[in-house]
């Protein structure tokens, strides 16, 4: 899913007066190798327990429409983020989750490490559009934690209706805090056929790419191969490079499908 950085809360003040603090003191090592290794991957279990609660109250939807069934689908995973701040760095695990949350839309929760989750709001429209209305991270590193919350209008597609390669489109999306205003454009890039536990698929890829130029700069650029009848996402990279006050966050991961279907 989408990366939302932890600077976007204005936070960065009290991170780097501890960080001064940190430094002049006897255990300032020993504090750095913390901040770089802090991370708690969540296994298959704990993604199962978090999806049971997710639809604990909720009616399953009996007429779904172009969306992926619910439940726990595992990914292969790659890459790892880190900030431009004593060296803070932590990696993703090899095996990560996605959980699908029935609704109205489908809820997908990438869970990669308890400090570090995004959840994409996936809605298929009407016309068979594959909606992207809003975006949450929640994000805990160098001693800070933040969400992050983007609001999209209905226009924000993952996969426009009818998609064709070489398609663009572009939309203004809303940033809750701070209030600004966040660009995405996407790109429409062609069929693909991927295998996943021995099965063929096809997929629509996809690239869409958020530009922040507000009190922090620099894009996210995030490619989907994305089964187009369901809506299911069978691969996703994602790269961040993004700078406030000095301080860089870059992120890049790639999680590809293991099979197709959830556990529950």
């Amino acid at each position: 899913m989408f990366v939302w950085q932890w600077v976007q809360q204005h936070r960065l003040l009290s991170v780097v007066v501890l960080v001064v603090i940190i430094v002049s003191s006897a255990g300032g090592t020993a504090w750095a190798l913390v901040f770089r290794t802090v991370s708690s991957p969540v296994g298959l279990r704990e993604a199962l327990r978090i999806y049971r609660r997710e639809q604990t109250g909720k009616a399953l939807a009996t007429l779904r429409s172009r969306l992926p069934a619910p439940g726990v689908y595992t990914y292969r995973t790659a890459g790892g983020e880190g900030l431009s701040l004593m060296g803070v760095q932590r990696s993703f695990p090899s095996s990560t989750s996605m959980i699908v949350a029935d609704g109205r839309c489908a809820t997908i929760s990438w869970v990669p490490i308890t400090q570090h989750t995004e959840a994409t709001t996936l809605c298929s429209a009407a016309d068979g559009a594959l909606q992207v209305p809003r975006l949450v991270t929640d994000e805990s590193i160098a001693g800070t934690t933040t969400t992050s919350t983007v609001q999209c209008p209905a226009t924000a597609y993952l996969l426009p209706a009818a998609a064709y390669p070489g398609e663009h489109w572009a939309v203004m999306c809303s940033l809750a805090s701070p209030a600004e205003k966040v660009a995405l454009a996407g790109e429409a890039l062609g069929q693909a056929t991927m295998e996943v536990g021995g099965h063929a698929v096809t997929v629509e890829h996809t690239r869409l790419t958020l530009t922040f130029t507000g009190t922090e700069h620099g894009t996210n650029p995030t490619d989907f191969w994305v089964v187009p009848s369901s809506g299911l996402i069978v691969r996703e990279r994602e790269t961040v490079g993004v700078t406030q006050g000095g301080v860089r966050y870059d992120e890049s991961m790639i999680a590809t499908l293991t099979r197709l279907d959830p556990a529950r």
